[in-house]
């Protein structure tokens, strides 16, 4: 298995940030027009996301564990990148008079270097957080 991971400062209240992840099925801070469809509630739901005309990403969520402010979610169908066992942990932990979020995601190259997919996720993962704070910040 291999492994990415981003960690990044914000300037937002870890209460208000952790609010925004583990409500899975609140996609408000994906940009407007994404299209996504739930199925479920709790650990065990589904997140429908449409990447594109035929191809359709499925994210599921494992599990929410507010004392440690953790979220863990998979990607059984359609994972974005060129890898497969895909699993991510997104975690808040209170920092000075913000958070840090740390994404990570273990995962298994397909036919792609595992630097080459690592960088990938990271990359999507930095513009994701990004997405998240900004969220946070207007509500």
């Amino acid at each position: 298995m291999a492994n990415a991971v981003v960690k990044q400062a914000l300037d937002v209240p870890p209460d208000k940030l952790w609010g925004l992840v583990a409500a899975f099925g609140d996609t408000s801070w994906m940009p407007a027009g994404t299209q996504v469809r739930l199925e479920g509630s709790g650990p065990g739901m589904a997140r429908y996301i449409s990447a594109g005309p035929d191809k359709v990403i499925q994210e599921r969520l494992e599990s929410v564990d507010a004392a440690s402010r953790t979220l863990v979610y998979t990607i059984p169908v359609n994972v974005p990148f060129p890898a497969k066992d895909y699993r991510a942990t997104m975690r808040v932990t209170p920092s000075g008079t913000g958070c840090e979020l740390e994404w990570g995601a273990s995962f298994t190259p397909v036919n792609a270097p595992e630097a080459e997919v690592a960088k990938a996720i990271q990359g999507l993962y930095g513009l994701m957080i990004g997405w998240l704070a900004a969220r946070a910040k207007a509500l």
